[in-house]
């Protein structure tokens, strides 16, 4: 089937890129790519850009993900529970439910980080799998994008920065902590130990990590976001709030503007 492309000019649109299976868009506009310096560079960028959206499209399963969603709203788990392996991930579960049925709003958020979670495992996935797959020119265009959003990818002392100074939740530090891991292997650590919770906990779930970043299945890399969910509850549970109070101040603002 064909994949049709939109590339447009949005510079103060805040996205970069995305598709919905049918139509791959990207905002050439984004100062990702026009803070890059040469034509043939930001070329580079945008070629970088449809690579990775075409990656989701050929091997990210969608249908999985929309069916693992619709699961969460009968309050199951898709494809299957996550192993419980020890007393806190039982009692973590066990809240996780308890929490998902409270509230239709709070059922919408865990579906919105359920999403968020597994953006971050098929990001390395499918990346792993383009690379492998187009070596040439699509494969090259990867490399530039991948090259510059390492550089620009916050260490974990910024990101603790930001937590300070409220701009950012834990739960978003050990989330693009994980990213760092499953796109490039690495982790920013700049001057925190080794000890540090954020790193820590991202360290508890490498090998999970490892086995979905080699999972070819969409159904088995969905056991380990919901494994990942239960394990990093107690971080969640708070964010889910604050997820909650972000999009009642976006709507409330749009609602007065």
């Amino acid at each position: 089937r064909r994949v049709h492309v939109n590339l447009y000019w949005k510079p103060k649109d805040k996205s970069v890129a995305a598709t919905d299976n049918m139509l791959i868009r990207i905002n050439t506009g984004n100062p990702l790519v026009t803070k890059v310096k040469g034509r043939e560079n930001r070329y580079q960028i945008v070629c970088g850009l449809f690579t990775h959206e075409l990656g989701h499209v050929l091997h990210t399963d969608f249908l999985a993900a929309q069916t693992h969603s619709n699961y969460l709203a009968s309050y199951r788990w898709y494809p299957g529970p996550p192993a419980l392996k020890t007393s806190a991930d039982a009692r973590n579960e066990k809240a996780f439910w308890t929490y998902v049925k409270a509230d239709p709003k709070n059922l919408e958020m865990v579906q919105f980080i359920a999403h968020q979670i597994s953006n971050v495992i098929e990001d390395g996935y499918i990346e792993n799998r383009m690379l492998a797959q187009f070596p040439g020119t699509l494969g090259y265009g990867l490399e530039t994008l991948r090259k510059l959003h390492f550089q620009q990818m916050p260490t974990v002392t910024q990101l603790i920065e930001k937590e300070e100074g409220e701009e950012r939740h834990i739960f978003e530090s050990i989330l693009q902590i994980m990213l760092s891991y499953a796109k490039f292997g690495e982790i920013k650590y700049g001057d925190e130990p080794l000890s540090d919770e954020r790193i820590q906990t991202v360290f508890g779930l490498i090998t999970d990590i490892d086995s979905a970043l080699m999972n070819r299945s969409g159904k088995g890399r969905l056991n380990v976001v919901n494994l990942i969910m239960v394990r990093c509850w107690n971080y969640l549970e708070d964010f889910l709030e604050v997820c909650k109070q972000r999009h009642e101040d976006a709507a409330a603002a749009g609602g007065t503007g």
